[in-house]
């Protein structure tokens, strides 16, 4: 099932839950689930968690789910909730049973377990659950020995009037034969339910050549170029061309410094011969402060968000962070710094992580933490078990949570320096205390996660901090899930798009696109002692990395756009972040790339940013955004501050030294104006058509005899360059 598929699922299935599907939604559910039984598997599992956060909203979470009636009264509406979703899992039940009839019978079968030339334990037959129909149907068990598992009584008590509409399947005239039941050997979960394992399998990892271990930057390229050849090859795909080297350019630089290049660094590129000039830029930008500051940017934004917070210094730390770009500080030490750090949030920078999220029991710390540096959805299973990760229950939740609750926040009085001021500043520590950490499972029970990860648990108090101890234990595996994490992420950066999707949705259930690179990359990767800038130079210099983003066909199959699986044959285009289009703009109005990281630009850039995103309260304190294709991004593109400092005629802008440029033509003066905004020069019917309008203002101008010839050019000049500001093409990295 596509990505695509399984959101229109998605999308589906809250319609009917909440009572807006019309009949044809309801025809397009059913067939779906007719038709693929990862469909039926998904269908059951959502209507599963829909159904209990119903039931716990209407205040059954303390109530036993095997009670016929509630142990208090309740509100009418209270009740007719209960009974509209006791119908729908009934529904559910009810549809994935009458599937089974439906699944052709020459299905390859399941494998047994047990050998088959051994007699069966037990030949008896009792009656089959419509739960192990459910299991059937999502070949989790064989035809011939699907257990009997009670059934939930509160389900009968479905008031039918209440029930929305799910797809109708015809049931079978004759019942099927009995299963025997399940041995006592069957594993469990801890809340007494039985334990499931039917995520779907990916598909294996093909070896990886050993050369890999230990090889040089041009072997792992090669073995990146050959894994993507293959992968065009299995999926009949044909590449895009090579980029031209003004695509590529301003590409590179929007890609590693966060702007567009400058008029002279164009230039000086397009003017280079040399064979080797990509691997040369590249190699230079990677050891620039503006690639430090950019990736501090990008990194910063998503440590703590956009949004203002007065809680902690943001700016101490993009600063640290910047410093561990510079000195390309191996990412494990990075990360082992943001999980263990301690100290007050103006002297410490690493510590504001943890001070921003450090909240509500440190549920956001952990989401966060699992989320941003390992990829991993794991707040889905806080409070139940995750939908699509059946393996992933509460437990390890709270056993990573269990981590973090030796740290605290206490507040702290500091004086300014400069100002003499005195103010309250937060601070990071470790209490010593050890202790488990406490959660309510599905059946309303408390229990008790110690610390653990990687499969240690930790048990007893020691001398080195819980922290410290998860920081070690986070790189313990061979090939770490925080190194895959961040390979995903700097290829999703660099092309718009990761092995997974979403990029921050690693979990066992996710499909990778290109599984034998992501793991070849991710052991050159911890191979190279986590390498930060050779990592990127490896992506930067393959082939993928240098071709263009237009298709070759017409009808392209690689389109990630549309929800397909990404085969990275072609550069995907990618939408400018706020802080590119800011910088992006002030190098285009001839602002220095030194001033760009100068204190009162970061400041104005920082105000400047606000505008788009406020933070909302959420358990991840996230922030929401009116920034990206919005109608306020576009009226700021087209009447801010910005665009009209860029091209201003009375300041020292770049487009004034253009405009009134005595020595060049027209021609030429159109030609500087788009390499200076898109790093490219017009196109020959581009720069005639341009001419065309310019000559034809300059006439309109004219007409009363009162403006000059140069005035008269040079706001037409400014007409054409505030075009090239506004165009699509501007507004994206492509």
């Amino acid at each position: 099932m596509t990505p695509q598929t399984r959101s229109q699922l998605l999308h589906l299935i809250d319609a009917l839950c909440d009572g807006r599907a019309n009949a044809e939604q309801i025809a397009q559910l059913e067939r779906l689930v007719i038709e693929d039984p990862e469909a039926r598997r998904l269908y059951v599992q959502a209507i599963s968690l829909h159904g209990m956060l119903h039931w716990d909203a209407a205040g059954a979470g303390e109530a036993s789910p095997i009670r016929t009636m509630p142990p208090e009264p309740v509100s009418g509406k209270a009740r007719i909730s209960r009974a509209r979703w006791g119908a729908l899992a009934a529904a559910a039940v009810l549809l994935v049973t009458a599937l089974v009839f439906l699944i052709p019978g020459d299905a390859p079968q399941q494998v047994v377990d047990h050998d088959p030339n051994q007699p069966a334990e037990n030949t008896s037959a009792p009656s089959r659950s419509p739960a192990d129909e459910t299991m059937i149907a999502e070949n989790r068990l064989p035809r011939n020995d699907a257990p009997g598992i009670p059934r939930d009584e509160s389900t009968q008590m479905a008031d039918t009037r209440e029930t929305p509409r799910v797809p109708k399947v015809t049931l079978p005239a004759e019942p099927v034969a009995p299963p025997p039941r399940r041995t006592d050997s069957e594993s469990r979960n801890q809340d007494g339910s039985i334990a499931r394992s039917d995520t779907p399998a990916l598909p294996p990892v093909p070896s990886l050549p050993q050369k890999l271990i230990g090889s040089t930057d041009q072997e792992i390229v090669s073995f990146i170029n050959e894994q993507l050849e293959r992968s065009w090859e299995d999926h009949a795909v044909t590449p895009a061309p090579r980029a031209s080297d003004s695509e590529w350019v301003r590409r590179v630089h929007l890609d590693l410094l966060g702007r567009v290049p400058t008029l002279l660094e164009v230039e000086a590129f397009l003017n280079d011969t040399r064979e080797d000039r990509r691997e040369l830029l590249v190699s230079t930008l990677l050891r620039t402060r503006d690639h430090s500051r950019h990736m501090a940017t990008v990194w910063t934004n998503l440590l703590v968000g956009r949004a203002a917070n007065e809680d902690i210094d943001r700016q101490a730390l993009f600063v640290w962070m910047q410093d561990q770009f510079l000195q390309n500080e191996p990412w494990r030490n990075v990360v082992t710094q943001l999980v263990t750090a301690e100290g007050t949030a103006n002297e410490s920078g690493p510590a504001n992580f943890l001070l921003a999220h450090l909240n509500n029991e440190a549920v956001p710390a952990t989401a966060i933490t699992a989320r941003i540096l390992m990829c991993e959805q794991l707040q889905c299973s806080q409070c139940h078990q995750h939908p699509l990760a059946n393996q992933w229950g509460q437990e390890r939740f709270w056993e990573m949570n269990a981590f973090f609750q030796q740290a605290t926040v206490q507040m702290q009085t500091v004086t300014d320096e400069q100002t003499g001021r005195r103010r309250r500043v937060r601070e990071l520590v470790d209490t010593g205390e050890f202790g488990p950490t406490y959660y309510e499972s599905l059946r309303g029970v408390m229990q008790v996660a110690f610390p653990k990860y990687s499969g240690k648990e930790i048990t007893e108090a020691q001398e080195v901090p819980l922290r410290e101890q998860l920081a070690d234990l986070l790189f313990f595996e061979e090939k770490p899930q925080m190194a895959r994490a961040f390979v995903n992420r700097t290829w999703g950066q660099l092309f718009g798009y990761g092995f997974t999707n979403p990029i921050d949705d690693m979990g066992p259930h996710t499909p990778v696109s290109n599984p034998a690179l992501l793991e070849g990359l991710t052991e050159a990767f911890v191979n190279s002692g986590y390498d930060v800038r050779r990592l990127v130079r490896w992506i930067c210099i393959s082939d993928a990395y240098q071709r263009t983003s237009r298709a070759v066909d017409a009808d392209p199959l690689d389109m990630p756009e549309q929800g397909e699986t990404p085969l990275f044959s072609r550069m995907y285009v990618k939408p400018l972040t706020a802080e590119q289009l800011y910088d992006s703009l002030r190098i285009a109005a001839g602002v220095t790339p030194v001033q760009l990281g100068q204190e009162p630009m970061r400041l104005a850039r920082e105000e400047w940013i606000r505008q788009f995103y406020t933070a909302i309260d959420t358990e991840e304190n996230s922030d929401a955004s009116t920034f990206g294709g919005t109608l306020p991004q576009a009226l700021m593109m087209m009447n801010g501050e910005l665009v009209e400092q860029a091209t201003d005629l009375q300041e020292e802008t770049l487009f004034r030294r253009i405009a009134l440029q005595n020595d060049l033509s027209d021609s030429e003066k159109i030609r500087r104006l788009s390499l200076a905004a898109l790093s490219r020069y017009p196109s020959s019917d581009e720069l005639s058509r341009i001419r065309d309008l310019l000559h034809r203002h300059i006439r309109q101008q004219r007409a009363d005899r009162t403006v000059s010839p140069q005035a008269a050019q040079a706001e037409g000049l400014r007409d054409i360059y505030w075009a090239y500001l506004n165009s699509s093409e501007f507004a994206v990295v492509r």
